[in-house]
């Protein structure tokens, strides 16, 4: 089944499917650094493995 991943609303394919959710999650992190403490989501539709990346939010000060 493809792995499509979901960052701040837009879809990214998988950049290798050796790779394991977290190291997937690190890579997409060098380009929108939020993805570093996001909470994953997994859900299945359509015959493909959506694995969603939620950013935490939170406060600062």
């Amino acid at each position: 089944m493809a792995r499509i991943f979901v960052a701040d609303n837009r879809e990214f394919p998988d950049p290798d499917p050796s790779l394991s959710i977290g190291e997937v999650q690190r890579l997409l992190a060098d380009f929108l650094p939020e993805l570093h403490n996001a909470e994953v989501k997994e859900l299945d539709k359509d015959g493909k493995h959506y694995i969603q990346f939620i950013k935490k939010v939170g406060t600062k000060g």
